[in-house]
């Protein structure tokens, strides 16, 4: 794979993220005028599901033709969305794989002078980059309308947790937690 270097950005170019459900559902990359990034742990996601050979063929071209960059992001955009993950309630939610995808739209918002857009059909990429004014798309489907803040709470006894919480279960009836809107904070 190969990994954009400083002298090798264009910076007239539009920039493109994608997520790997956006790769997944086998859309066209020539569609696109613009250069595609996106990270290793997306690629490895891919592959780990065996039977898209057809769409890893299609990744491995668009590598080679320099119309997809794969790109590790800097720690400290990482450390970003880890912070305003906590904020919106979708730290837990995410991936590593996710995170260091938003971290990568950080730092390319950051060095270019192009608008960016992630393309995505996650909701939970698609709340941070609302909180980040990174501007998003789905592919076939609705995404978000607006930003959400998210509570942790029990279903069962109602108690509201941190939002760090979420893969843990209720410490009064030992439920596992889950995450809703919160209705005081949009």
């Amino acid at each position: 794979m190969t990994a954009l270097k400083n002298k090798d950005r264009d910076r007239r170019e539009k920039i493109s993220i994608f997520d790997a459900n956006i790769f997944l559902t086998g859309i066209d990359f020539n569609i696109f005028d613009e250069i595609i990034f996106t990270t290793p742990g997306i690629i490895n996601e891919i592959k780990i599901k065996k039977t898209h050979r057809n769409i890893l063929n299609k990744i491995q071209v668009a590598i080679e033709t320099k119309k997809l960059r794969v790109r590790i992001p800097e720690r400290k955009y990482i450390q970003e969305i880890e912070r305003k993950s906590m904020i919106t309630g979708d730290f837990n939610a995410l991936s590593r794989e996710d995170k260091d995808l938003l971290a990568l739209a950080l730092e390319l918002r950051e060095e270019s002078d192009q608008n960016i857009r992630m393309y995505t059909n996650d909701y939970s990429i698609e709340n941070v980059c609302s909180k980040l004014n990174i501007p998003f798309s789905p592919i076939f489907k609705e995404g978000i309308k607006k930003m959400i803040i998210w509570e942790i709470y029990c279903p069962f006894c109602k108690q509201i947790y941190n939002t760090d919480d979420l893969s843990k279960n209720c410490e009064r009836c030992g439920s596992p937690l889950k995450r809703r809107p919160n209705r005081n904070k949009h």
